[in-house]
């Protein structure tokens, strides 16, 4: 089964759009045990991503009593194609779709020319989606769902 990234990739994603609330000016911390517990993902793992996030230059971890992480520059500045390479790796869409070695323009596979417009098509959606973007998508469909039950219930 094709994956577009790794499950460490869904769990920054699905992290950093709960710190947005509240800490999208660099100066508020927030605490991984916390988001994690929001975010419903698990806290050994994501310990993990954050520290792919804090050499990505997207986090700083803040050490000692009242430690934790802050964002390094705002929701609207980073992309989600930059968490993913900071997560997954510059070679994360390098590989051939169908896992075939040497794959390429001189010897390509049978989805090689197909996979090439399908990627740079996702690529420049993932260049251009943020979080904050993400993060509005949520709230906006949290509201109608909660419209939606409210709608039923009268």
């Amino acid at each position: 089964m094709f994956k577009l990234y790794s499950k460490g990739c869904e769990y920054a994603v699905r992290a950093l759009v709960y710190v947005i609330d509240g800490n999208d000016d660099g100066q508020a911390r927030f605490l991984a045990a916390e988001i994690c517990k929001q975010a419903a993902i698990p806290e050994a793992y994501t310990r993990k991503v954050f520290q792919a996030l804090v050499q990505g230059g997207f986090l700083t971890a803040h050490r000692g009593p009242g430690g934790g992480y802050s964002l390094t520059r705002p929701s609207s500045e980073i992309t989600i194609l930059d968490v993913i390479l900071a997560v997954d790796g510059e070679d994360t869409f390098g590989q051939c779709i169908m896992g075939l070695p040497g794959c390429g323009g001189e010897k390509p596979c049978p989805l090689h020319h197909i996979w090439v417009e399908a990627k740079e098509r996702m690529l420049h959606q993932l260049r251009n989606c943020t979080l904050q973007e993400i993060k509005d998508t949520v709230v906006a469909r949290q509201k109608l769902f909660k419209r939606k039950a409210r709608a039923k219930k009268s």
